[in-house]
């Protein structure tokens, strides 16, 4: 994390015959990445039969991006678990609070505590990290994708949340009085007569159990992404650094609990959706996020990345227009001056098929022509190695600039607390935040999130 800040790129290899991927590596060398991000959602094409392990495809890739001079982050596949799993253990998805299970077919919905599901995650991230583990173009690896900290009502979920509130309050007794469960004859006798708080009670349930959900579910998140974490440690070089990538403004996961990593990162798409749908700068993107998700990520562990920012436009948003020229070189130019050590872009290729065809990428359906984000990451890469050749690593930013030098107190149970009974519609407790951010910002001082 030395190079100012190293822009790299999302490839899926998985996804296109392996006569093109040279082709493709190359061009990635001749825009100037100088990283490749891959797997996070390969699961099948590495097991697709239980046991059955195929990583020759893999290898291939990560030599080519070797040979084209590209660091490897490489990801474990945990989102995405394969078809053979579902059926065999329909169990390893959790449960929405309408009861009805999820089933294969999509990503990021499988139950945390199922036995089942750790047991396969398990054995697919220890045989990644005992093949790339020492590999020389392994730079760093990513654990699953995006956690948001998803609510289960499963029956694996509704046993370890007794469990976690057992390890909490001790007895029912203290449970009682922090629930206050006198009110409406909520009190409980035995940890198993308390049900996950589910938001379909006629009159919705005490907001003190749906914090404590909201934090079990949290610190659920933590213990699979820490627990990964240490089955990789087991078998990679102190060299290769851990991370995953949270979204910005999504509060159903706390960055703060995940401790095992070795820093956090973020992802961010600044154009997506509605917000300032009519204004002018409605193209440019939202750059409360980035000013925001850049001090609140890096006070973590002291450092941070965009590990995922998009090139152009997205496919899933409500309004999903172009973002105006120049804004993506802005995006990148306010990441690195916000503190960013990396930035990464999703993705190299638009795919031809599948949920997010529609989304922009490096480059175009045919393969070989660089959309226009694509040529402003280029141009952000070439002005980035201009500015490395002029940095004075010695240098030390003004006193000026560093007296005005701003914290914030931020507390995630706040956060959950306010949102669930905020008495207004239309309080916003992140725009609120966003606004002491863009005060502080615009009087240039630093501003770090304690």
């Amino acid at each position: 994390m030395k190079d100012l800040m190293t822009i790299g790129v999302y490839y899926y290899p998985e996804q296109w015959p392996q006569e093109q991927w040279d082709r493709d590596f190359a061009r990635m060398e001749e825009m100037g990445f100088e990283f490749v991000h891959m797997a996070e959602f390969a699961w099948a094409a590495m097991e697709p039969e239980d046991g059955r392990f195929e990583f020759a495809w893999l290898d291939r890739a990560v030599e080519l991006a070797a040979k084209h001079h590209l660091r490897v982050v490489l990801c474990t596949p945990t989102p995405c678990p394969p078809v053979w799993l579902a059926e065999g253990h329909p169990e390893s998805y959790l449960v929405g609070a309408d009861g009805r299970r999820r089933e294969h077919g999509s990503r990021g919905n499988n139950a945390l505590a199922d036995p089942a599901y750790l047991r396969y995650s398990g054995r697919i991230v220890t045989e990644l990290a005992k093949r790339y583990g020492r590999h020389p173009a392994v730079w760093g690896w990513q654990l699953d994708n995006e956690p948001m900290a998803q609510p289960d009502y499963s029956p694996s979920a509704q046993k370890a949340f007794r469990e976690w509130l057992r390890a909490r309050y001790k007895t029912t007794d203290a449970l009682n009085r922090e629930w206050g469960a006198a009110f409406w004859s909520l009190t409980y006798n035995t940890f198993d007569q308390v049900h996950i708080p589910n938001p379909s009670l006629l009159y919705g349930p005490s907001p003190h159990a749906i914090l404590d959900f909201r934090r079990f579910t949290a610190d659920q998140t933590a213990t699979f992404l820490g627990w990964q974490a240490t089955l990789l440690r087991r078998h990679v070089e102190p060299r290769q650094w851990i991370t995953t990538n949270f979204i910005a403004n999504i509060g159903s996961s706390d960055p703060r609990r995940s401790t095992d990593l070795d820093f956090v990162s973020f992802t961010i798409y600044p154009v997506s959706g509605g917000s300032n749908l009519g204004e002018e700068g409605f193209r440019l993107g939202w750059q409360d996020g980035m000013a925001f998700a850049v001090p609140f990520y890096k006070s973590i562990k002291g450092v941070t990345g965009v590990m995922e920012l998009q090139p152009g436009q997205v496919n899933w948003a409500w309004v999903n227009p172009q973002p105006a020229p120049g804004a993506v070189r802005m995006w990148l130019w306010h990441a690195f001056a916000a503190g960013c050590s990396f930035a990464c872009t999703y993705r190299f290729r638009q795919p031809l098929a599948g949920s997010e065809q529609y989304h922009n990428a490096i480059i175009g359906t045919d393969g070989v022509t660089p959309s226009a984000g694509g040529l402003e990451f280029s141009q952000v890469i070439g002005e980035m190695r201009r500015l490395r050749a002029a940095f004075d690593p010695a240098a030390v930013p003004p006193l000026r600039y560093t007296a005005r030098r701003t914290a914030i107190l931020w507390n995630h149970d706040n956060l959950w607390n306010i949102e669930q009974q905020k008495q207004s519609g239309l309080w916003d407790t992140w725009g609120h935040m966003f606004r002491y951010v863009e005060a502080a910002k615009g009087l240039g001082a630093p501003v770090e999130f304690v």
